[in-house]
């Protein structure tokens, strides 16, 4: 129930959201709007108001807001016909006529960057000060980039890394070029280099750098071997059958290689040194060449070491505002490697059932977790709606935009056709990506 919704709630907000934008602008300019649906035709139900029917309509992945004299998604050709009156869009300036249909847009990046905003000012920025690498995959792009364990990185590309958080986003930056990493190892600054040839979006999710942690007890799963065992959190595992234990990649490497195998482990508890037989029980998991194997598990998750650093509300909108930036930067080069053919549609791209699962996962973490998300998504609605595919609002915008260098309106047949393209268009790639969804989902 929690994944309807969570995907419920995101559509609504997103959808509402982005054709208010549209309905304030036409307000402001004149413009009558006769229908303000959440949805896309047919008509469910709804209630007129003044000369808007304010309605609910069958096809719930959009929404739109039906203006006079806008020949749109409802396919309404009447209030296209005769001379243009002062209350119809097609009597508006070419600047009010793109200001309106780009108002939505707008409206989606504003909301993205208030919510992220302001969970920054409320919350505060959460950030992870140690950028020592724990953990590299022998098998992911770090490895090929030469980072090690213990690596200190310094900076990405000549930007300074001064918290893990800044890791990923200086990563992405990049994608498209090449990487230079400089980092300290064994006292000594040094520079690695990857080629962009080695990173792709696709390739990101390979990246597997994972931060260095302490082997100090941060969660203990109830039911497992290390409960059962009386491990406790804010123990500090200092030794595995008398081999001494560093950090927690120490003792994940004793405990994966040792399925079923009673293990000795040495912990610190309040400045006590005590002693706990573990048996970590056999699991299957999917190694990097994608076979299954059998590895230990004893059910802890590591201590992790962050600082709560107070945001002004002016240094909120500022990081709120790069944050979407960068997410955005990202997303289009995304967009741009699909159509290059670089990265699989079938990889890159979600529909309705994989966000709704995504939704669903994150509101079970909180709320506020749910509304960052919701701003990611309100950040991407935005990008997608301003492409120039006919029924998008970047579709309009290029017929505004003819017509304006034109001076003169294209035919109404001609509209209609581009209209029927685009919403063809819009229904196939409704279809693929809820095939490619329901696909992902299975596999």
């Amino acid at each position: 129930m929690i994944y309807v919704l969570a995907i419920a709630f995101i559509l609504s907000v997103l959808i509402f959201i982005h054709e208010m934008g549209h309905f304030i602008a036409a307000k402001i300019f004149g413009v009558r709007v006769e229908r303000f649906s959440i949805g896309f035709p047919p008509r469910l139900f709804g209630k007129k108001i003044g000369d808007t029917d304010y309605c609910i309509s069958a096809i719930p992945f959009g929404g739109y807001v039906k203006m006079s004299g806008l020949l749109d998604e409802s396919m309404d050709t009447e209030s296209m016909e005769g001379e243009p009156q002062p209350y119809e869009f097609r009597s508006k300036s070419t600047l009010q006529k793109t200001t309106i249909i780009c108002a939505g847009v707008i409206m989606n990046f504003l909301l993205a960057i208030a919510i992220l905003s302001g969970i920054l000012w409320l919350k505060g920025e959460r950030t992870y000060p140690n950028t020592t690498v724990g953990l590299v995959p022998k098998t992911s792009i770090a490895s090929k980039l030469g980072l090690q364990k213990g690596d200190k990185i310094l900076a990405v590309n000549d930007q300074e890394i001064k918290s893990w958080n800044e890791l990923p986003t200086a990563l992405a930056k990049n994608i498209g070029g090449d990487i230079h990493v400089t980092v300290r190892r064994d006292n000594k600054v040094i520079d690695l280099t990857l080629p962009k040839s080695e990173l792709t979006i696709k390739s990101m999710e390979g990246f597997e750098l994972y931060q260095l942690y302490a082997s100090t007890v941060g969660g203990v799963v109830p039911g497992t071997p290390a409960e059962e065992a009386g491990l406790q959190i804010g123990d500090k595992i200092i030794a595995i059958n008398g081999n001494k234990i560093s950090n927690w990649y120490d003792m994940t490497d004793i405990v994966k290689n040792s399925p079923e195998q009673p293990l000795n482990f040495t912990i610190i508890r309040n400045g006590e040194t005590k002693e706990l037989t573990i048996t970590p029980e056999k699991q299957m998991e999917e190694n990097a060449e994608g076979n299954l194997s059998s590895v230990g598990k004893i059910g802890i998750t590591p201590q992790i070491d962050f600082e709560w650093q107070k945001v002004s509300l002016g240094g909120a909108l500022v990081k709120g505002t790069e944050q979407i930036a960068s997410f955005l930067y990202l997303n289009v080069k995304g967009f741009a490697m699909v159509i290059s053919g670089d990265v699989s549609a079938r990889e890159a791209l979600g529909g309705p059932i994989i966000i709704g699962k995504m939704a669903g996962d994150i509101a079970k973490t909180g709320f506020l977790n749910l509304l960052e998300f919701t701003a990611l998504l309100s950040a991407i609605l935005a990008v997608i709606n301003i492409l120039p595919i006919p029924a998008l609002d970047g579709g309009h915008l290029v017929i505004i935009l003819i017509e304006g260098i034109r001076q003169k309106p294209i035919s109404i047949k001609a509209k209609m056709i581009i209209q029927q393209v685009g919403m063809a268009i819009l229904l196939l790639l409704m279809i693929f990506i809820f095939y490619n969804d329901i696909s992902r989902l299975l596999n």
